[in-house]
């Protein structure tokens, strides 16, 4: 997919925002560079006078290894795969120790399952998670849930829209459905990309028209979901799933 370099700058300020990442803050790059998330992985702390800390591959595949380079860097915001998550916090639970200058963990990737969440603030009480959700089409997440504890719903919701993207639920049509109502997840705004590269047709089929703002373009991407009561998004799975 291609995307806007706006939507990429819209991204890397919502992560400084939402995840709170300011001067003498330090985030690991943890993805390899070929993935999306690299990037405000890479560029966000450097944008407001942080550090970058570059976790090698190897140190990834060994989590020991892995928490040793969290630790000696002194990284204060790390992201994982809920997958990942689980691995590191098994260990912890075998082998505690402390990671004094961590202070939020954003997951994405991955549905992310309230059992985690729980595991997490039972051994980590005082650090912040963060569940993030977006697509590669729309410039990487678009949704976070921040978390200080365990959230009282029956899923792990995946939050509100970041500045400058709005979500519908809609049906096949796109039109709204009720609230609380399953529908398809669509987004506009600053997020969405220019589509699909050397792939017209698959782009004239994702890439639409927004109904409701002149002039902007929405992606559908055939994720289902639910808006709650208070305005949060709730991930329900794939369409084609």
């Amino acid at each position: 997919a291609m995307c806007e370099h706006a939507g990429m700058l819209n991204h890397l300020y919502a992560k400084i925002d939402d995840l709170a990442v300011d001067e003498g803050q330090v985030v690991a790059q943890t993805a390899p560079q070929c993935f999306d998330i690299s990037l405000w992985q890479l560029l966000s702390a450097l944008l407001v006078g942080g550090r970058t800390v570059l976790v090698e591959q190897a140190a990834v595949l060994d989590v020991r290894r892995f928490l040793d380079t969290v630790a000696d860097g002194r990284v204060t915001v790390l992201q994982v795969v809920p997958s990942y998550l689980d691995v590191v916090l098994s260990c912890l639970e075998h082998r505690p120790r402390e990671l004094p200058y961590l202070r939020c963990v954003s997951v994405t990737g991955e549905a992310l399952k309230k059992e985690l969440v729980q595991r997490w603030f039972a051994a980590r009480p005082g650090i912040r998670l963060v569940n993030a959700y977006g697509l590669t089409e729309t410039s990487d997440d678009t949704n976070h849930e921040v978390m200080d504890g365990v959230p009282d719903t029956e899923r792990v919701p995946v939050g509100r829209p970041v500045n400058n993207v709005q979500v519908y639920i809609v049906d096949e049509h796109l039109a709204p459905v009720p609230l609380g109502a399953p529908g398809a997840i669509v987004f506009s705004g600053v997020c969405v990309g220019r589509g699909y590269i050397n792939d017209p047709e698959r782009t004239r089929l994702a890439f639409l028209p927004d109904p409701y703002r002149p002039g902007q373009r929405l992606f559908r991407g055939g994720d289902h979901g639910r808006w709650l009561p208070d305005g949060r998004l709730e991930y329900l799975g794939r369409r084609d799933s």
